[in-house]
């Protein structure tokens, strides 16, 4: 009997033991899934990160009204926040960044200033091909005259071979001659992602043997579609994999410089954080608009603000970096900058270089304007 006792007690004592241990991981799972519920993860669409989803107990007493000023995305290492699109509900925040996130690049999340958010984007992606984020100008009419397109890729793209993989089709299929500028360095920017391509200005200028010989690269009416071959590698040696395309009509040329004094402005209230809109009335070159117009105070001082180019490069953001202050502002615009046809603010690109002689041209266009 006592041996039977014994042994039921040693059943008990692992029966209890058992479920100690049944109890202790079911906790230990528990909490293991809900750190996991709890950290900032990737969204990602055809193996591309497109997005970040911020759960909702990472930023406790978040309101709707203040997301852009207390939850922030930045690259490692620098200190401007990243432009992007933020969705709020119950679960937590789903930020859309303006630009794709960089595979192998690293990135933080701050709310209220603290960092809740070590992130790096797999490498693993850079096994895939590249792809073309924008081409540039994004509008679907462009002038008779066009000067240039930009390519925007993902990844850092071989060089010097662009000729083998860019076309011009006409509305038939058949390929446009001598249509883009043969340049024997291609014009890339620092990162090796954005190209700029020149139609052949000698054959948009009038009076020159190209435009005498072959007419305009482009014709009023006319339909074309500008071809980017799947060929075309990065410098890892990962392809396109697929064709891109950008279908456009001619419409008459552009032979109007741009008229900063006729922009329209949308101003906001003092204590906003809206931004400034600008309308330009028309389309104006992409690249140059990123780096021409900034803000002054009445000191000469340029004033931080975030800009974003919207409505086919026909409108421009400008983002406080807080909230408005009430007081006089200057809207400082560089003269180079470009209309599509190449037309600054201080001459045409197509003109008689005997008769307009550059004398007493502006170097910038100051505009001034009020916040109340």
């Amino acid at each position: 009997m006592e041996k039977i006792f014994n042994n039921l007690s040693i059943r008990k004592t692992r029966l209890h033991i058992l479920c100690n241990l049944v109890f202790f991981a079911m906790i230990f799972f528990s909490c293991h899934e809900t750190k996991e519920a709890q950290e900032v993860s990737i969204i990602k669409t055809s193996g591309q990160s497109v997005a970040l989803f911020i759960p909702s107990e990472l930023i406790d007493g978040l309101k709707k009204k203040d997301i852009e000023k207390e939850l922030v995305v930045k690259i490692n290492g620098q200190s401007e926040n990243m432009l992007g699109e933020y969705d709020i509900d119950d679960s937590g925040v789903v930020f859309k960044p303006l630009i794709v996130f960089s595979p192998g690049s690293h990135y933080q999340v701050l709310f209220q200033g603290k960092v809740i958010s070590d992130l790096s984007i797999p490498e693993n992606q850079l096994l895939q091909g590249p792809i073309i984020d924008e081409i540039y100008p994004s509008a679907d009419t462009l002038p008779e005259n066009l000067l240039k397109l930009y390519l925007k890729f993902s990844r850092p793209m071989r060089q010097g071979v662009s000729e083998k993989y860019l076309t011009m089709l006409d509305s038939n299929g058949d390929t446009l001659r001598d249509i883009f500028l043969n340049l024997n360095t291609e014009l890339w920017d620092e990162d090796g992602k954005q190209l700029t391509i020149w139609l052949n200005p000698g054959r948009i200028k009038r009076g020159l043997q190209p435009n005498e010989n072959e007419g305009s690269p482009l014709r009023y009416g006319s339909s074309y579609t500008f071809s980017i071959a799947g060929e075309w590698a990065d410098i890892r040696g990962n392809k396109l994999g697929k064709a891109y395309s950008k279908r456009f009509t001619a419409r008459v040329k552009d032979i109007v410089s741009p008229k900063p004094g006729l922009w329209k402005l949308y101003i906001p209230a003092a204590g906003s954080p809206e931004p400034l809109a600008i309308n330009f009335n028309e389309s104006l070159d992409y690249t140059l608009l990123s780096n021409t117009i900034i803000l002054i105070n009445p000191d000469g001082e340029q004033i931080r603000t975030k800009m974003v180019v919207k409505n086919n490069e026909r409108s421009l953001l400008i983002y406080p970096e807080n909230k408005w202050p009430a007081g006089e502002y200057y809207l400082k615009t560089d003269t180079r900058l470009e209309d599509l046809a190449g037309n600054n603010l201080n001459r045409l690109f197509d003109r008689d270089i005997l008769t307009d002689v550059q004398v007493g041209k502006e170097e910038f266009y100051t505009r001034k304007f009020v916040i109340k």
